[in-house]
């Protein structure tokens, strides 16, 4: 029996209690619904008293203050918490106002309040400064009002004898007393619990502060570790593309002085042709390892180098070729930029065989855009033309190797002859880094 009374007890004062409120906040609420459950179970000493009287007003007037504060609770429940407050308020004040009047002065009911205080503290946030100040006002005046109408005015609604007087002040000092005693036992208890918090929070926070200073110094020797590894593979990379660049370079001297034994033009010619490729790749190798990134190059730098090398090594001093470009702002990963400058070097080598045989003035043409993700190749010169076709690339290892580096960088070419022009148009697509 007294399990399920404090079980229902319990559940009063958690009315419109939930996890996400803060934990000052739930306190307050549940100590407006033990004021509203005090003032009703003190309010039943006046609501047998004036029954067994058979004086109905002040029976029906203390129903509804019981109304009242049992109606505060419910609008905690469905979450209505400022209206509640101010239900309670008015509804202690009209309480101690009507009461005092009726039964009179010396009766004490004025003395609840001196509770007035403590309840507006448990009614609202402290910072919430007009609002106190408005709910301690209206106490002050109440208080004023009952002094005034008990000094000039004699109201001869019920009258008690003085012992009857003397029991009801008994009466009401003790429940003023016990309801003050307890709102500040809350405030004590409250202010006691949230200092216990704060210690415990700091000293959460303390611990949490020297794990995170732990972490730190964890994360910045590990980053020290992992700048300084990269460092170290930086600089083994550079040093790989520098090696393999010389290596190259003592490839392409070796392949010259061979020339020097042979007298078959055409051999020497193939050998030629095959140092302008392998040039092409050790280029592109310096061009790597004198960038800081050591994973890619910047396009428009690398092919006027490979042009100047090309025009160098098999131009004709006899003719002038002009080489134009016009070069977007793009950079390559070594997977893109290796078949690419294999595939420049192998257009401007065949226009400078084949094109331009049987003219000694001539102009190539190297655009070079990108568009969204999309790198656009156009490459076109002046020459004699001719007809890209399956017999004419049989014929051609050019050709078959222009083809095979479009096919490397997973894209498509076409080829035209217009208005005297050869044109080659590549598309395709850059690497997402």
């Amino acid at each position: 029996m007294n399990r399920s009374i404090l079980n229902y007890w319990q559940y009063v004062i958690r009315m419109g209690v939930h996890t996400s409120q803060s934990h000052t906040f739930s306190d307050k609420l549940q100590a407006r619904n033990r004021l509203s459950l005090l003032c009703i179970i003190f309010s039943l000493i006046y609501f047998l008293f004036f029954l067994y009287q058979q004086k109905y007003l002040p029976f029906f007037a203390i129903v509804i203050g019981i109304c009242l504060f049992a109606f505060s609770i419910f609008l905690n429940k469905i979450q209505k918490f400022r209206l509640s407050s101010f239900l309670i308020l008015l509804n202690t004040n009209y309480c101690v106002l009507f009461f005092s009047v009726y039964l009179g002065f010396d009766s004490g009911i004025h003395l609840y309040l001196f509770t007035s205080p403590l309840i507006v503290l448990t009614l609202f946030d402290t910072k919430r400064i007009m609002s106190i100040s408005i709910a301690m006002l209206s106490y002050i005046l109440n208080f004023v009002v009952i002094a005034y109408i008990n000094n000039f005015f004699r109201f001869n609604y019920f009258t008690i004898n003085p012992f009857q007087q003397e029991i009801f002040y008994l009466i009401n000092f003790i429940c003023s007393s016990v309801i003050l005693m307890g709102l500040a036992l809350y405030f004590f208890y409250n202010n006691n619990k949230i200092n216990q918090l704060l210690v415990l929070k700091n000293q959460q926070l303390i611990q949490n502060q020297e794990e995170l200073q732990k972490e730190n110094v964890t994360r910045k020797f590990a980053e020290e570790q992992a700048i300084k590894s990269l460092t170290e593979k930086e600089i083994l990379l550079s040093e790989i593309h520098h090696r393999v660049k010389n290596n190259l370079a003592v490839v392409t001297a070796l392949m010259e002085l061979q020339t020097f034994y042979l007298n078959d033009e055409k051999i020497i010619q193939i050998l030629k042709e095959s140092q302008n490729r392998i040039k092409s790749i050790a280029l592109l190798h310096e061009k790597l390892y004198e960038n800081k990134s050591l994973k890619e190059i910047e396009v428009a730098l690398y092919t006027n180098e490979l042009i100047q090398f090309i025009k160098q090594s098999i131009s004709n001093r006899e003719k002038n070729i002009k080489i134009h470009t016009q070069i977007d702002e793009i950079n390559l990963e070594m997977t893109q930029a290796m078949p690419f400058g294999l595939l420049l070097n192998e257009l401007i080598t065949n226009s400078y065989k084949y094109a331009f045989n049987k003219k000694n003035d001539g102009n190539i043409w190297i655009k070079l855009t990108l568009e969204q993700n999309d790198i656009h190749l156009e490459y076109k010169d002046d020459g004699l033309g001719f007809v890209f076709d399956e017999n004419l690339k049989s014929k051609s290892l050019g050709l078959n190797l222009i083809e095979s580096f479009c096919l490397q960088l997973n894209g498509k070419f076409v080829s035209e002859y217009i208005n005297h022009e050869m044109v080659f148009k590549f598309n395709f697509e850059a690497l997402k880094k």
